[in-house]
């Protein structure tokens, strides 16, 4: 099996830096500049993982797979909606240093300025205690120990074995709104209790919540992913930058579909009428020894 790219699981940074590109260019032109950007995470005293677009990594690393690689779709549920914006070069760095994150996301910019343009660059931070913007604690139910790999690698004898397929989505809060609930109303919307996210259980948890949304069981199989999420932004724009890995794409899409109620029960996630996506893609974070093949 392939070896990982050792930042998927580098946990506990206070600093992030996310970054996506369009890719133009001949090929080759493409190639240097993935090279030099591989050559600054190597270099860099921080976390660096690289992914990359269906487009882009079909053009450097052609018949290589993974097999179920393919753009973001956008999704139009009957009330709500997720965009797609599909590009080409994903990277994101964190780190416990500020100035180490930020210096190195600006190397990696100069290595492929000259084929690509920066279309998002977004800063990422840990808010209290693991918090998101909400106030509620994020990934409480993310995998532990070897689960996260079993979550988020492509499997041995699988195409792209230990990479991992990546969804991103930039998301919005509404939080005039949300804190205009009640606190036993935030719950109901999220399914956990706020002060120590203790699962809501029986009657109290709502069929709309959002942990009833997306922590699903297919053929009585968990479609566990792994969330590395970050809060983002600004006092005028604020929200989560959602990472997450998974072994199968098909994962992503099941709980896209339960949240955005396109999953034929006609239910959606509640947490989106407070928070919207404002972009979507999948990427392939590639396996170090496909990121030496390029």
């Amino acid at each position: 099996m392939g070896t990982p790219q050792s930042g998927i699981f580098g946990e506990g940074a206070s600093f992030h830096h996310f970054l996506e590109y369009d890719v133009s260019g001949p090929q080759k032109d493409a190639a240097a500049a993935v090279q030099a950007a591989l050559g600054v995470a190597a270099a860099s005293k921080v976390n660096v993982v690289v992914a990359f677009g269906p487009a882009l990594w079909n053009a450097l690393r052609p018949g290589a797979g993974p097999d179920e690689l393919r753009p973001f779709a956008s999704i139009d549920g009957d009330v709500h909606s997720a965009p797609a914006t599909q590009r080409d070069l994903f990277v994101w760095v964190h780190g416990d240093a500020h100035d180490d994150v930020l210096d190195t996301a600006l190397d990696i910019h100069r290595a492929v300025a000259s084929v690509g343009t920066l279309a998002l660059d977004e800063r990422g931070f840990v808010y209290h205690d693991l918090r998101d913007m909400t106030g509620f604690i994020d990934g409480t139910a993310n995998p532990k120990g070897d689960d996260r790999a079993t979550a988020a690698l492509v499997p041995e004898g699988r195409a792209g074995a230990g990479g991992a397929y990546v969804l991103t989505q930039k998301w919005v809060h509404d939080l005039d709104s949300f804190r205009a609930l009640s606190v036993r109303e935030q719950e109901r919307v999220i399914g956990r209790t706020k002060p120590d996210s203790v699962e809501l259980t029986g009657d109290a948890m709502p069929p709309d919540s959002h942990v009833s949304r997306t922590d699903v069981k297919v053929d009585g199989v968990a479609y566990k992913m792994y969330r590395r999420s970050a809060p983002i932004g600004t006092v005028s724009e604020h929200g989560l930058y959602f990472l997450a890995f998974a072994c199968d794409p098909i994962r992503f899409d099941v709980s896209l579909q339960r949240m955005f109620g396109t999953s034929g029960d006609g239910v959606h996630d509640r947490l989106i009428e407070f928070s919207k996506p404002v972009t979507g893609a999948y990427w392939f974070a590639p396996s170090r020894e496909d990121l030496a093949a390029i």
